[in-house]
């Protein structure tokens, strides 16, 4: 890039799609600040929990449409990376403070928790550096996406696991965080629509949990086992789809059939002359 684009690039105004995606940050600030306020998930404070949640799902969606945004009007050069630093934001940090907050920090597995917290967001920071550097795949992504991940660790703090179990799981959503597995990009329309209704609905439960209204809490638990059930089988259902496909489009070799080499046998007859035939 030249030192004219350069500065083009540099004095270029933000988008629209940009002004949405700093709606994501905002909501992942404002969700970072409802969950320093307290450290516990039970009692009254549960809805500064729910506020978090909520403003984490609003960010979702902020994050599902600045992409289509920015294809269909304008984009700028720095737009993916505004992106990338509002999903640490939103989709890391704010997950690594409510994992903290949830265990707190006076009890015995405060520690591991800590640990548990820095690894998953260093994870998803790895994740989201290689998403920016790699070279896109159609259709699908390596490793489970930032707000998947996100959601997970939520879902796995709202059931409400011994701390032991919830923080190995927590582990395990950032091993797939930075693996190679496939996941499905949210490209087309119906599955974009699915995640709306999901968020919308996730939205609904934490409100009515939030507010005490009756089934609000079983809701919400309903919410957070069909997202971490979905989190499960997404992966296996792409490694079979993938696996399926290779076999039925991969070019079948046909192997050609060999006779076996003749063998040279000599055959003597008496006064004639020594001859040699081909027996197979």
């Amino acid at each position: 890039m030249s030192a004219a684009e350069t500065g083009a690039a540099g004095t270029e105004r933000l988008s629209p799609a940009d002004f949405l995606t700093l709606g994501n940050a905002l909501c992942g600030i404002a969700a970072l600040r409802s969950i320093m306020v307290q450290g516990g998930f039970d009692g009254t404070e549960s809805r500064l929990f729910a506020g978090a949640v909520l403003l984490m799902l609003i960010g979702a969606v902020c994050d599902l449409f600045d992409g289509r945004m920015a294809r269909r009007w304008r984009s700028t050069p720095y737009g993916p990376h505004l992106d990338n630093l509002a999903d640490v934001i939103t989709f890391g940090l704010v997950p690594a403070a409510m994992t903290l907050a949830w265990v707190g920090f006076d009890d015995d597995w405060a520690m591991p928790a800590l640990v548990a917290a820095a690894g998953f967001f260093l994870a998803i920071v790895v994740r989201l550096a290689r998403y920016v550097t790699a070279a896109p795949e159609p259709g699908i992504f390596r490793g489970m996406p930032a707000p998947l991940c996100a959601f997970t660790v939520v879902s796995i703090i709202v059931l409400e696991p011994p701390v032991p179990m919830a923080l190995a799981a927590i582990g395990c959503v950032a091993l797939l965080a930075v693996s190679r597995l496939p996941f499905p990009k949210p490209a087309s329309r119906t599955l974009a629509g699915i995640m709306v209704v999901w968020a919308a609905c996730g939205a609904l439960s934490i409100v009515a949990w939030a507010a005490g209204l009756p089934g609000g809490e079983t809701g919400m638990r309903v919410t957070a086992a069909t997202e971490l059930f979905a989190a499960c089988l997404i992966p296996v259902i792409m490694l079979n789809l993938r696996r399926t496909m290779r076999a039925q489009y991969a070019p079948h070799v046909t192997r050609r059939r060999t006779l076996p080499r003749p063998r040279r046998v000599s055959v003597r007859r008496p006064g004639a002359e020594r001859r040699v035939r081909l027996k197979r």
